[in-house]
């Protein structure tokens, strides 16, 4: 089983097989996190948690270390 983070670097290489498997990873969080909302509104969470989980794979900066602060403020991000 590949290394989440040989994944994203893999994914950031616009690698798609990579990005499939991450999603794949994380589905069951998406699903659960689905339960919370109400039965109309899910199918276009679903979309827009994939999308963003997307993005935060693209964008995610190996070099950086984020502070207690950063790390709050992008889970804060991604929440929202």
């Amino acid at each position: 089983m590949a290394k989440l983070v040989d994944l994203t670097k893999q994914a950031q290489n616009s690698d798609t097989a990579a990005i499939s498997i991450i999603l794949e990873r994380f589905e069951p969080k998406i699903k659960a996190s689905l339960q919370q909302t109400p039965i109309q509104e899910q199918a276009d969470l679903y979309q827009e948690l994939r999308i963003k989980l997307i993005e935060m794979v693209r964008e995610f900066d190996f070099n950086k270390t984020y502070n207690f602060t950063e790390f709050k403020q992008k889970q804060s991000e991604f929440k929202h």
